[in-house]
């Protein structure tokens, strides 16, 4: 999913922390995924080992590249959260304010090979946590690289698991006029999709 809006102004303010409780436990009892609040340590490890697909649809949002998209996201968004695995994070993801937009939120994920052995605890996580974030900003927009998409049309289900909806057609959205598929919770209007605004997923 995507990260980065462009435009500069209008930013919301910082919410309050908001507490994780999530926990997915093994077979033999030990907590196997935890999710807890994320520190500048979880993105120093998860950047080097990022997943294909999250570094193509983070290069394709803009010049600076995959590692600096990913870095700008989070270091703008109030709302991170870190899934660890066995004590080493896999994944991160969180929620920065739209700028321009107030009340509105771009939601963005990314992570490493290791978060696709996680299915089944996304499948429950995604839609906790996109609670959490509606829970601070009504409405959520973002998009998602239209090439992952078509690899992954699963991703569009979780999506909609996670009660966005995922726009049917493809927008020249990113760096370059690289394609994306909208996807949004609340109410929006249709400039809410204007090129200048793109941002980053990784779902």
């Amino acid at each position: 999913m995507s990260a980065r809006p462009t435009s500069t102004t209008g930013a919301s303010p910082c919410p309050p922390p908001l507490r994780t409780g999530f926990v997915r436990r093994g077979a033999d009892g030990p907590a196997r995924l935890r999710v807890v609040p994320a520190r500048r340590e979880h993105l120093h490890e998860v950047l080097p080992r990022l997943r294909p697909r999250d570094r193509a649809e983070l290069d394709a949002l803009g010049p600076r590249g995959a590692v600096a998209e990913a870095a700008r996201a989070f270091a703008l968004s109030p709302l991170r959260w870190a899934v660890l695995r066995g004590g080493r994070c896999v994944a991160l993801f969180g929620a920065r304010p739209f700028p321009g937009m107030p009340g509105t939120a771009a939601p963005w994920l990314f992570g490493t090979p290791a978060l696709d052995a996680e299915g089944r605890a996304l499948a429950r996580l995604g839609p906790l946590f996109a609670a959490r974030m509606r829970a601070v900003w009504p409405r959520l927009l973002n998009m998602v690289h239209a090439p992952a998409l078509a690899q992954r049309p699963a991703t569009a289900r979780w999506l909609a698991r996670c009660g966005f909806s995922v726009a049917a057609r493809a927008m020249p959205l990113g760096h370059g006029g690289a394609l994306f598929h909208p996807f949004t919770s609340g109410v929006f209007l249709a400039a809410s999709f204007a090129p200048e605004q793109p941002t980053n997923t990784g779902g």
